[in-house]
């Protein structure tokens, strides 16, 4: 993962393409202690579409 991406980014990009990659579900996972309270709901939303099945992980 690129270091300038950020989490924002992140979500972004998955909910434009509708996909969300491997490495970018591991940035997020490894990630979260370091998350401040806005990432932190981002990354709800993010588990609440893929849970969905709104955004699938896999390859852009």
């Amino acid at each position: 993962m690129p270091k300038w991406m950020s989490l924002v980014q992140i979500y972004l990009d998955a909910v434009t393409h509708q996909v969300i990659t491997n490495e970018e579900l591991a940035y997020v996972a490894g990630n979260q202690e370091r998350f401040d309270r806005t990432e932190m709901k981002l990354t709800a939303r993010l588990e609440q579409l893929i849970g969905a099945g709104n955004i699938s992980v896999g390859t852009r």
